[in-house]
Formats: structure tokens, sequence, C-alpha cells
């Protein structure tokens, strides 16, 4: 039987402690230490009591860096780098309460804001506008400035001045903000400045164009509701007057400000009051007249109709005369729709060419020419209800 010598108690105590040892012995010396054994003498041999995949250490299993032994930093979390830009587009009309974010349509504020049109500027609703996109909205009550922040770059104006900031660097504004219905108005341009955004305009359909770089996509759930269309009787009453036509008169012989253009030509079709202003730049004759008339339209697919009745005539000097009793009702067919939001009806030298047709506050407008085989210039105005 061997004796157990000092090496194998060596072991012993390195294989309790936890350390595996692979120890080369070429001998070893027993209690007495007065034999050496030689039975490994040569090729050294590898002694390992316990396999290493049978012991492990409790300090590496409790996740404890041994004694002694420095454990490496955890690893720095990666950097997913700056996030990439999304693209919001709004799309308002002039006219309408609604917007269209990201291809859904929405109201554009609870206090049924509409953009219109003012000295040939579109005025969008500031706050609205903003908060739609996130942005936030400051009124300083004492001084009456608004403040608009997006993103980084901010925005400050007030009702009736041409003057606004971006980023604390003066701007001027083709148009003064406008106090209206509980918001403020500006410039389109002003907007889209401020917000960087690019702008498209079109002018058949009055829509305007917003594309806004921004860090998110619009949250679809915190829109409003779209405000439903609410059908409107546009029948006139009573007979014209000349008062009717005090925006077409006096207002440069176009549509009121801020009228928004009729695209969908089946909307005109009904009664209208009418008048038409004989040579009112006196080309022809020393004094002007005009004739006061009911004008009925009917649009069935692509054709026109009209009948004028109940005709007045009134001189520059006041002098009103009934000319009905000479002309009588009479009735134009086979009118066209030429496709830009006009009427075209009767023949070369008799025809009656309306050439656009408006809406604004519950009132629709209608402005043209005449024309007449006398030659004298004749221009058209209609209004109702």
């Amino acid at each position: 039987m061997k004796k157990i010598g000092v090496l194998d108690v060596v072991l012993a105590v390195l294989v309790v402690a936890g350390i595996t040892a692979n120890v080369f012995v070429y001998g070893f010396y027993n209690k007495d230490a007065s034999d050496v054994s030689s039975e490994m003498s040569g090729t050294p041999a590898v002694t390992d009591p316990m396999p290493s995949d049978t012991v492990k250490s409790p300090a590496i299993d409790e996740g404890t860096p041994a004694p002694g032994v420095t454990e490496p930093p955890a690893p720095e979390p990666s950097d997913p780098g700056p996030k990439e830009p999304v693209v919001n587009t709004l799309v308002y009309q002039l006219g309408s309460p609604n917007v269209t974010v990201n291809g859904r349509e929405a109201a554009i504020d609870e206090l049924g804001s509409a953009p219109y049109s003012q000295d040939g500027a579109s005025m969008l609703p500031l706050r609205a506008t903003y908060e739609i996109l996130g942005g936030s909205i400051e009124l300083d009550s004492s001084t009456g400035y608004i403040s608009a922040l997006f993103l980084d770059t901010s925005l400050k104006v007030k009702a009736g001045e041409t003057g606004a900031e971006i980023n604390g660097a003066f701007v001027a504004l083709s148009v003064a903000p406008v106090a209206k219905n509980g918001a403020t108005y500006v410039p389109v341009r002003s907007v889209a400045d401020a917000l960087g955004a690019e702008v498209i305009w079109d002018g058949e359909a009055s829509t305007i164009t917003l594309k806004i770089q921004s860090d998110a996509l619009i949250n679809a759930s915190s829109l409003l509701p779209p405000v439903s269309a609410v059908p409107v009787d546009y029948t006139p009453s009573g007979i014209p007057t000349v008062a009717d036509f005090d925006w077409y008169m006096n207002g440069g012989r176009t549509a009121p400000q801020g009228a928004v253009r009729i695209t969908d030509m089946s909307q005109i079709t009904g009664d209208w009051k009418m008048l038409v202003w004989i040579d009112p730049d006196h080309k022809m004759y020393s004094e002007w007249s005009y004739i006061l008339a009911t004008l009925c339209v009917d649009v069935a697919g692509g054709s026109v109709t009209i009948m004028v009745q109940e005709l007045t005539m009134v001189d520059e000097d006041g002098t009103t005369q009934d000319i009905s009793h000479l002309s009588g009702p009479y009735q134009r067919t086979g009118g066209s729709l030429p496709g830009d939001g006009g009427v075209l009806i009767g023949e070369l030298n008799d025809r009656y060419i309306f050439t656009d047709f408006y809406t604004k506050d519950g009132k629709q407008y209608g402005i043209g020419t005449q024309e007449v085989p006398s030659g004298e210039p004749c221009y058209i105005a209609l209004v109702r209800p």
C-alpha cells in the first residue's frame, strides 16, 4: 500500500479551494521522504485528480470574479445614431374646416376654422396647424404676441402687424395676421418658412399642401373627427336689387375676398340673382346702365340650360324701367362646361360666358361677361341666396 506523500496533500488542498491543477510529476516523496519513486521517470505525466469540467468555481458561478481577477467592463450599449426624419403632409382647402393629415381627413380645430384668401395670400389658422404637428403655442395676453414653437424653430407674430420673428430674426409678412372667430390666421408663407415646409398650391382645387420634415409621424389618434358637410339652401328670395351686387360693383368686378372657387359645377344648379352691367367703363356710351334679372341654371351632365326672366333696367342716373314685357323670359340651351370652372352658353355675339363661380360664408357668387350683337361690353355678376 502506497503511502500518502506531501504532494498528494497539496493537490487535495488545491482541489478543495476550487482550483484545478495540472502538475507534472517526475516522482514524489513518501511520508518518510526515504524512498524516491522513479516509476514515472522519463516522459512527464499529467496528473489531474479531478477533471476541470466536473469542478466549477462557486465564485464564477455566482458572477463574482475570483480573488485577484479583474472583471472586464460591460460593453457600452450601441448608439443607434440620429433618427431619420419623416415627412408629415397636411393638405388644406380654402373654405374647408377639414384638413387631410397623411391621407386621413380631420377637423382643423374645434372652432370650425377654415383657410381663406386675402390680398393674394392664403391664410392658415396658426394654433391649429402647430398643434396638429405637435408644436406649442403661447399667447402673451399683455402684449398680444403669439409665440409658436416647432422642433427648434420659433415664430412670433401679432395680429395686425406685418412684421414677424423667426428664431429672433425679423421677417416681413405679405399680409398682417388676422384674429377671426377665436383663431389667428397668418399667411401660409410665414408658416412654411418657420416650419421649413415645402408648399404646393393647386389653383384648380384651391388646396394648399405642406410637406414638413419632423422627428415622428403625427399620431392619428390625436386628430379630431372631420366636420360633416351641411347642405346649404342657396335659393334666393325676393327680386334682385342693386345692393345685392355691391361686392361686385364696388369691389373691382371680382369675387369677394376670401371666396373659394367652385370646381364641382353641379353645385351651381338652381336660381340666381343676376346683374348685367353694360359699358361701365364708357367705351361706347357716355353713361352706363345695368339689368337686374333672375336666372335659373340647370347643369345636367356636360350640358347647361339657363332661363332669364324678371328683367329690370337701371340707368346711371337712377332711372328704372321694367323691360320684362320687351324681352320677356328667354331660355338658352346647349351650354357647355369648358372644364376650367366656367360655363359657356349661346352663340357667337349672343352668349353668356360665366368664367368663375365661388362660395363664401353660405353664399355663392358668379362672374363673367355677356356678348351682345351691338358689341358693347357687358359684365355679369351672380349671387345667391
